[in-house]
């Protein structure tokens, strides 16, 4: 097969409102379906998520892919799937120069909070953005993960740029759901912003913003090039836990506003953290929702973290990780006052941080 000739020969491509951007390559419709690490074609890569579901709007996770296990992934023949991030977060690059853009437009003392959301959480994002209404804050952005969502929260008022262009590019690698593209997608487009020089605080839609939040986090601005809440404390100092707590990676404030140098590791290590989540999920085939997640956890645990000073209380602890990317990230876990989510299920109680989560009220994954 002449591969050079399909590829010119095959149908030009179109983007609808009801559709996931297509992957850069397609199989020419006259194309032999054989699967031959000879005679391989370019064959159609698909989003694990659609919006629109019988000709009506999906319900929420309805358009996911369904029924993917841990045998849903052979081995991969295809020579053209990539099994890291297919794309760097260049702000001046096509895919996020709209978002960097805005991000400049947004901030606020060089600060711009952010959260990703796709068309199924659409009114969850708006929620997110009514938080900082409340309080007489402007400095917020959603970024949309497919152009529906776009779409909507535009015209609802809500600030937004359309990422719908970097989730598609996603097609490219062997991501299975929908939910590990969007966590990979965020964190580098949230590393994007940080490049442009801006700092940003990558926030769950399902945070609520109880107060600005920026005094805590410029407290240490100086000494850290990246910051997150702490979690799962239990006071034991261990290798891996140098503080008594462990990081909590869904919320991540990163330095783009500081030095150059706090600037390259903070993208760095935004980089360096999905690239691990994705090898982590093609050594096993793991379909958990959150390899990503899971990759920030060993980058930090496996770059030899230690506590550089022992801090006053409820004040940022700073972390050194001398193994990290970029010559050595320096991670801040925040004070317990910043953010507080101690149950994903049932009634939440008020704790007076600055975040606070939206419980489920009982357990059921959208998976």
């Amino acid at each position: 097969l002449n591969i050079a000739a399909l590829e010119r020969s095959a149908p030009s491509l179109s983007l609808s409102a009801t559709s996931r951007p297509p992957s850069p390559f397609r199989c020419a419709g006259h194309c032999v379906a054989m699967f031959s690490l000879f005679t391989l074609c370019h064959l159609a890569a698909t989003s694990p998520h659609k919006t629109v579901c019988d000709g009506r709007a999906c319900r929420p996770g309805e358009g996911n892919a369904q029924g993917i296990t841990h045998g849903s992934n052979p081995y991969d023949i295809r020579g053209g799937s990539l099994k890291l991030n297919p794309h760097e977060p260049d702000p001046a690059s096509p895919l996020y120069a709209p978002l960097a853009a805005a991000a400049k437009d947004a901030a606020s003392k060089g600060l711009v909070y952010m959260c990703a959301a796709d068309y199924d959480f659409r009114e969850i994002a708006s929620n997110w953005m009514r938080a900082f209404v409340r309080l007489g804050l402007k400095n917020a952005l959603v970024y949309a993960l497919d152009a529906e969502a776009h779409a909507h929260l535009t015209a609802r008022g809500v600030r937004s740029v359309d990422g719908s262009l970097a989730m598609a590019d996603f097609n490219r690698t062997r991501l299975a759901r929908h939910i590990q593209r969007a966590e990979a997608e965020r964190h580098l487009a949230a590393a994007a912003v940080a490049a442009s020089g801006v700092d940003v605080l990558l926030m769950d839609c399902s945070h609520v913003l109880l107060r600005d939040a920026a005094p805590l986090l410029h407290e240490a601005a100086h000494s850290v090039d990246v910051s997150v809440p702490r979690g799962n404390c239990d006071g034991r100092t261990t290798p891996r836990s140098p503080a008594g707590c462990n990081p909590n990676w869904s919320l991540v404030w990163l330095r783009g506003a500081g030095s150059a140098e706090q600037r390259s590791r903070a993208v760095a290590h935004q980089v360096a953290g999905v690239r691990l989540g994705m090898v982590d999920f093609y050594l096993r085939w793991w379909n958990g929702a959150h390899c990503i997640l899971n990759g920030f956890g060993k980058l930090f645990s496996n770059s030899r973290p230690s506590l550089a000073d022992a801090p006053a209380a409820g004040s940022t602890a700073v972390v050194t990780m001398p193994g990290g990317p970029g010559g050595g990230t320096r991670v801040g876990l925040l004070p317990l006052s910043f953010f507080d989510s101690p149950l994903l299920y049932g009634q939440q109680k008020r704790s007076g941080a600055a975040i606070e989560r939206a419980a489920k009220p009982a357990q059921r994954d959208r998976l």
